[in-house]
């Protein structure tokens, strides 16, 4: 056992959402597309950074509709 109750540990580990999540991996896709020269790959790789976009205000509108309470 480590000797951290579970207020202390998440005090310390910050948790991202998965809004944030979803925003990093549109990011990382973003800066893969502007290192690539291959025009179709690029275009694919900010059509699915656009899709991660899409699903983290998504997310970000679902944990707006729903109390604090219930997010755990």
């Amino acid at each position: 056992m480590s000797g951290f109750t579970a207020a202390e540990t998440s005090r310390t580990v910050p948790v991202q959402t998965l809004a944030q999540v979803y925003e990093d991996h549109a990011e990382n896709l973003t800066r893969a597309a502007e290192q690539t020269d291959d025009p179709v790959f690029r275009r694919l790789l900010l059509m699915l950074a656009l899709q991660w976009k899409q699903l983290a205000a998504q997310e970000e509108a679902k944990s707006k509709d729903t109390p604090a309470a219930e997010n755990g």
